[in-house]
């Protein structure tokens, strides 16, 4: 054993855990084949997930929304479009996530019907795969509907379901009406069942297309593929790639739909608007038609003479004019009376269609249109506010005062127009006055017709550009990439068995780490110089014997060997004196220090020196018996004052060796220690000895050790392994770096080899006790210490 007292710590941290990197790779070593075991678990377990486990797939898809739209038909015959979008590219998310929008895909393809296949393990979705079908025909509350049904053979199955809590199971046909809870339905077969299918276990399950869309609009991605472009990603994962294809390859459709809709709500309401009007015209002017004709038969005048003629194309002329101030009046009105009165401001009539050519107002009607259009869109059967809706209908707020204020300066405009046309109208109609009166009333029935005809016609020109413009519109959205599904994204394979294999390694350690944490004795010398800074001066091993007496009965004895290395390691503590004292202490009885005292002292009386053993552990004196001596006199006598020095002595068996029990348990052992008797007695024995050895009560329970560390050279703490507790330990290190205890070191006591090394056995027991009594304390491999 080398002279080395200085700590040399491996641990974590002095002051954190207690763990030993060493003991923990040995037991890993030791305990191979449990984490064998657990690896071989864990890739078990991933290769289950990957074999069982529900197949997510990622469906991708990018759309682009045009910025402009291309001149249309009607915007060709003239410049005032009938229809102008404004396109507020961030609320188009709002759009295409919508339920109502998802909903009517969710109805188109049917995916409020469901139908499963059952496994031994697992139950998975068919999709377009089964030879099934299924009609409801009544379910007037939109019931959900979930049932199980067994093939029995191509023309029945056997059907279950549970109502009231219980389980009806009940034999049906193809094509048979089926009732559960007012649900109506009929499931079919729409080919011959195959020999596979015949036995087998599927289901069925129908839920409202409100609460499937909602649940697709929870996983249908859909963000701009950079900003500032046009282009929008949408993106969906589900178990069947099929499917959410389908679904993807509907969704785009029906916003597509949706956009062409928009567009054209305002040529077909303007059509429908102008079918009005050309109805109310078209009795008047077959009226005036009449008239004229009726007129043309009773008189002669069929046509007008040159002055006549030039008066009338004038009058005409302003009154055709005037007649179009008429109608952007008329319109105004009806355009205020609207907006102020309706709700559904998506049917109102853009101005363009009556010739009105205000770009202002046409862009400020256009914008309210199609605001409120997808106001309705997100509403239909959305129960979730949109924030879109919020926001749109503040907007529509705004500019109904933006209208109402653009109508009041037209009005203004057009009424000085009106009133020049008046005046002119009144200076030729003076003119006419002079006119025979057959020509005036033919005039005033022609004026009459060939205004109606005017307002006809212009009707008709109307009508036909709307038309036009609705015939050639193209929706603004396109597919740019469609559909397509990449391999599974869930489970992860590689992955999962990367997990298992980490898992498998880990837990066996954490296992390991948690069984050294929850050890609180001392198990190596390495656990002794991680908890303490006390010098550590050596080891002392198994003993097997059940004797105390180590060195005197096998002085050639590994133990034996040990016992020297110590006393040469105690001669480096005293410096080259040729005499000591030395005190042997523990934290709790049974940790050696009386085994270590008696084979300690040994090994210095076989070496020719004059040696002593003070049993002063008056409480439970036993030092004597393991030299067959008794105790009928004693330490406690001579601090008494009731022998002398001479009279307590005991001559042993062996040479240069000598003993001083205890002697009779006295009523107060701290007194006597404290006593100047007891100073009086270490200064007798220096005289007569080169080396004693004072085995005391244990350090931790009673005060005498510390008294007596005073008065000696040198003090061994002795620790046992796999019993001395480690708070124990901690506590003689707070003693040791307060000072209260000075000139220490320490000895591992019972160190049994089933390790790497020494000290590396374990016995996680917990049997220790801190009360201060003696008996025969058994450790784990045989023998006995005190």
């Amino acid at each position: 054993m080398t002279q080395d007292f200085n700590n040399k710590n491996g641990s974590i941290s002095k002051e954190g855990l207690d763990i030993d990197p060493k003991r923990i790779i040995y037991q890993a070593t030791r305990y191979w084949y449990l984490i064998a075991l657990s690896i071989l678990t864990g890739l078990t377990v991933a290769f289950l997930i990957n074999r069982y486990a529900t197949r997510i797939y990622s469906i991708n898809a990018s759309i682009i929304i045009k910025e402009t739209q291309e001149a249309s038909g009607g915007e060709l015959l003239y410049n005032n479009p009938l229809v102008k979008f404004y396109r507020n590219y961030l609320n188009e998310i709002y759009i295409i996530r919508s339920i109502p929008l998802i909903q009517r895909s969710v109805q188109q393809k049917g995916f409020d019907k469901t139908f499963f296949r059952i496994g031994n393990f697992l139950t998975t979705e068919s999709y377009k795969t089964l030879p099934f079908s299924i009609d409801i025909i009544k379910n007037e509350q939109d019931k959900v509907l979930d049932f199980n049904f067994d093939l029995i053979n191509n023309d029945k199955f056997s059907l279950s379901y549970f109502q009231d809590g219980e389980k009806i199971t009940e034999e049906k046909k193809f094509g048979e009406e089926i009732t559960v809870e007012d649900v109506v339905f009929k499931l079919n077969v729409n080919k011959d069942l195959s020999d596979t299918s015949i036995g087998g276990s599927f289901a069925f399950s129908y839920k409202t297309p409100f609460d499937v869309a909602r649940s697709y609009a929870g996983r249908l991605q859909a963000e701009w593929a950079e900003e500032g472009a046009g282009v929008i990603n949408l993106s969906i994962r589900g178990a069947n790639s099929n499917k959410e294809i389908d679904f993807l390859n509907g969704l785009i459709e029906n916003y597509q739909q949706y956009d062409l809709e928009k567009k054209n709500v305002t040529a077909t309401n303007t059509i429908e608007f102008i079918n009005d009007q050309l109805n109310n015209i078209s009795d008047s002017l077959s009226k005036a038609e009449r008239q004229l004709e009726v007129f043309k038969n009773k008189n002669i005048v069929t046509d007008l003479n040159s002055e006549a003629l030039r008066l009338y194309q004038k009058v005409e002329g302003f009154e055709v004019q005037k007649s179009e101030l008429i109608i952007r009046a008329s319109y105004y009105n009806y355009l205020i009376n609207y907006i102020n009165n309706n709700t559904e401001l998506d049917k109102v009539i853009l101005p363009s269609s009556v010739g009105i050519t205000d770009q202002i107002l046409i862009e400020l009607v256009s914008e309210i249109i199609k605001i409120q259009t997808d106001i309705k869109m997100l509403t239909r059967s959305d129960k979730l506010e949109n924030p879109f809706v919020a926001d749109g209908r503040k907007r529509i707020n705004v500019l109904k005062g933006d209208i109402l204020e653009s109508i009041d300066n037209q009005k203004s405009v057009d009424k000085i127009k009106l009133d020049f046309l008046g005046k002119n109208i009144k200076e030729i109609e003076k003119q006419l006055s002079t006119l025979p009166l057959a020509e005036r009333q033919f005039i005033n029935i022609k004026r009459n017709y060939a205004l109606l005809e005017s307002l006809y016609v212009f009707l008709l020109q109307k009508r036909a550009e709307a038309g036009i413009s609705k015939a050639s519109n193209t929706s603004d959205i396109v597919v740019v990439n469609p559909p397509i599904a990449n391999g599974p994204i869930s489970p992860s394979t590689s992955r999962n068995y990367f997990l298992g294999l980490s898992i498998g390694l880990t837990l066996p350690f954490i296992f390991f780490v948690m069984l050294e944490l929850s050890n609180t004795r001392v198990q190596s010398r390495e656990d002794v110089e991680r908890i303490t800074t006390i010098p550590f001066i050596g080891g002392v091993g198994h003993k097997r014997l059940d004797i105390n007496l180590e060195v005197l009965s096998k002085p050639k004895s590994a133990i034996s060997e040990s016992f020297r290395a110590l006393r040469s390691n105690l001669n480096y503590f005293l410096q080259g004196k040729e005499k000591g004292v030395f005190l042997i202490t523990s934290s709790i009885s049974g940790e050696g220090k009386t085994f270590t005292s008696i084979n300690l002292a040994s090994v210095f009386a076989l070496s020719g020196k004059k040696t002593l053993i003070v049993g002063a552990d008056m409480r439970k004196p036993k030092i004597f018996a393991d030299f067959n001596l008794d105790n009928s006199i004693g330490l406690s006598n001579y601090l008494a004052g009731l022998a002398t020095l001479e009279e307590i002595t005991r001559t042993t068996d062996y040479p240069n060796l000598n003993l001083i029990s205890g002697g009779p348990v006295p009523p107060n052992p701290s007194e006597l220690i404290l006593s100047d008797r007891m100073s009086d007695f270490l200064s007798k024995v220096k005289e007569n000895y080169d080396f004693i050895f004072i085995d005391s009560p244990p350090l931790a329970l009673v005060t005498d050790a510390f008294v007596l560390s005073g008065m000696v050279d040198h003090t061994l703490f002795i620790v046992r392994q796999n019993y001395t507790p480690k708070p124990l330990l901690r506590t003689i290190d707070d003693f040791y770096k307060d000072g209260k205890i000075k000139n220490i070191s320490l000895v591992l006591n019972d160190i049994y080899k089933s390790g790497p090394g020494y000290g590396y056995g374990y016995s996680y027991g917990y049997g220790y006790h801190y009360g201060y009594g003696y008996g025969t304390s058994k450790n784990n491999g045989g023998g006995y210490y005190e």
